[in-house]
């Protein structure tokens, strides 16, 4: 197979497979998958999850507990049978049940701030989420517009080769008549075989891209998918119109991860008064109820009289004397009878006051005190990183724009001059080297301008990312 064959085949291949069993994804639809996929906003949902369990957990601190407890056992010799409460020499089964609440009447305002401190770090969550999810749909925009173009610049790699093709056909009808030697031929063959690496470039460039999505969608490999490519992408923002403090201002607003930084010093902040209550008394309340079974259980049933005769001396006389006694039978206690009889309960009221705790709770306070520092200098230093980077995105859009412009200019001057030249060229009035020479000018002029467009698109799209505009190429 020759060269030319090669590369209208794979040309003819990769549109025909644009055209038949490929999924075509649009930016939305881009965007909606990576989210739905993404290692960085599940682990950033699965950090939300955590603060909500501890924001139900703080505000079920107001509550009483509850909590409940059994025991059975054996006992082998001298121990206190828990039903009679005295002692027995004996080995005897028992079971016993107990419930046990305890509340907290004050405690220097713990709870209350402890609420808000995980309302805080859930608010803080949730906007790490946010953060998440924005820089996901930039990135994937980013790899979007990478596509697009690498699909424009193969079909100005292709409409390239093909016209070097047509100089060739119009140089061999003047090399038949006689106008061109046979030499010119080789400087235009040099041309094709450029534009034909160019053109596997081109390829090869678009296969990396549309790999990029399909790894930041997590789409298997070897599906086969494509892009919808929007008739014209708008430009919304003109970086020479929107100024460094609108962006900036709109930034501090917009971006989330700054809101997070913010949640945070309020919950450092609350972490100082919860430390702090360490150092108040602490007023509880709390109540006890119980009971117990033993197989030693009895009650006591008289059932007779009997009489116990004794001898007596009166007048020095024996006398046999009979005294009554009662007959006694024992009665086991039945199971459930035992806990009614066995029950037992009791309140009281309890004060924890700290004295001396080897410095730790006053080591608490100064901890919390260094957090909140800690949490002000990481919010400063996010803002103060948004303002360079929001600068650096103002300062490379304006350069974007200007280097854009600056292409077109010179793509259209490299053009004119290109089109002119082949005309001269079918005059016989210039050379096949100054033909393909500007050529080669033009292609690199279009080429430079291609990527000076997409460049700019992109940075004017970081710029609406700052605004808090949603990124959209129609």
């Amino acid at each position: 197979m020759s060269v030319k064959k090669y590369f209208l085949f794979v040309f003819l291949l990769v549109t025909q497979s644009t055209l038949f069993g490929q999924k075509i994804w649009t930016l939305e639809a881009c965007v909606n998958r990576a989210l739905e996929n993404s290692f960085q906003v599940e682990g950033s949902r699965i950090a939300l999850q955590n603060t909500e369990v501890d924001l139900r957990q703080a505000n079920h601190g107001r509550y009483p507990n509850l909590s409940g407890s059994t025991n059975v056992g054996w006992n082998f010799g001298r121990t206190i049978d828990p039903t009679r409460n005295e002692f027995v020499t004996e080995t005897f089964f028992n079971n016993g049940f107990s419930l046990n609440s305890n509340a907290i009447l004050y405690n220097g305002g713990r709870i209350t701030n402890s609420i808000k401190q995980s309302d805080a770090n859930n608010k803080a969550a949730l906007k790490d989420l946010d953060q998440s999810k924005r820089d996901i749909s930039l990135s994937v925009s980013s790899i979007y517009l990478n596509i697009l173009f690498a699909k424009e610049n193969l079909q100005n790699a292709t409409q390239q080769l093909s016209q070097t093709k047509d100089q060739l056909t119009l140089l061999n009808k003047q090399i038949a008549v006689g106008n061109r030697p046979e030499n010119d031929r080789m400087e235009i063959e040099a041309t094709i075989a450029q534009n034909e690496q160019t053109l596997v470039e081109a390829q090869n460039n678009l296969n990396i891209q549309l790999l990029n999505l399909k790894q930041a969608l997590r789409i298997n490999i070897s599906e086969s998918i494509d892009i919808a490519s929007p008739p014209a992408i708008k430009i919304d923002t003109d970086p020479e119109i929107v100024t460094f403090d609108e962006l900036y201002t709109s930034a501090l607003r917009n971006q989330s991860s700054v809101h997070a930084e913010e949640m945070r010093v309020k919950s450092a902040f609350l972490g100082e008064k919860i430390a702090a209550a360490e150092l108040i008394p602490s007023l509880f309340a709390g109540g006890s109820l119980r009971t117990n079974y033993s197989n030693k259980g009895f009650t006591p049933r008289v059932t007779g009289v009997t009489y116990n005769p004794n001898t007596v001396l009166i007048n020095n006389q024996e006398v046999s004397v009979g005294f009554p006694s009662p007959v006694v039978e024992l009665d086991r206690i039945p199971y459930f009878d035992q806990f009614t009889d066995n029950l037992s309960y009791g309140v009281g009221v309890s004060m924890n006051i700290p004295i001396y705790s080897n410095l730790a709770n006053r080591s608490n306070v100064q901890r919390a005190k260094l957090n909140t520092s800690r949490a002000e200098l990481a919010y400063e230093q996010v803002k103060e990183t948004l303002k360079i980077t929001v600068g650096q995105a103002h300062a490379d859009a304006k350069a974007a724009k200007a280097r854009f412009l600056a292409t077109e200019k010179t793509k259209n001057a490299q053009n004119n001059l290109y089109n002119n030249a082949i005309k001269r060229f079918e005059n016989g009035s210039t050379n096949v080297f100054e033909l393909s020479r500007l050529k080669t000018l033009s292609d690199a002029a279009a080429t430079n301008h291609l990527i000076a467009k997409y460049d700019y698109l992109f940075r004017t799209k970081v710029l609406d990312f700052y605004l808090g505009k949603p990124i959209q190429l129609n």
